[in-house]
């Protein structure tokens, strides 16, 4: 996990996660992973009643997914994404 996980060469409060991404087409989720870890992995949807909707989020992680060439859900039109 030495490798998902990393503070910021300058210190500081800032740590670098690697992240893996993909989109579950039959529920519409993104799922988000450290790929050495046995503790995090979680998901986000584009529902902002869902409690793990994050309308914002969710649009960045499919632009992301897209420009990796990887399956995602359109961006919705006149997001921040």
């Amino acid at each position: 996990m030495q490798d998902d996980i990393r503070r910021s060469e300058k210190g500081g409060n800032t740590a670098y996660l690697n992240i893996g991404i993909w989109y579950d087409a039959s529920n519409g989720h993104i799922h988000m992973a450290l790929p050495r870890s046995k503790w995090f992995h979680t998901t986000v949807t584009n529902d902002p009643d869902s409690k793990r909707g994050n309308p914002n989020l969710y649009n960045y992680l499919a632009r992301a997914l897209k420009a990796a060439g990887c399956p995602g859900p359109d961006v919705s039109k006149g997001s921040d994404a």
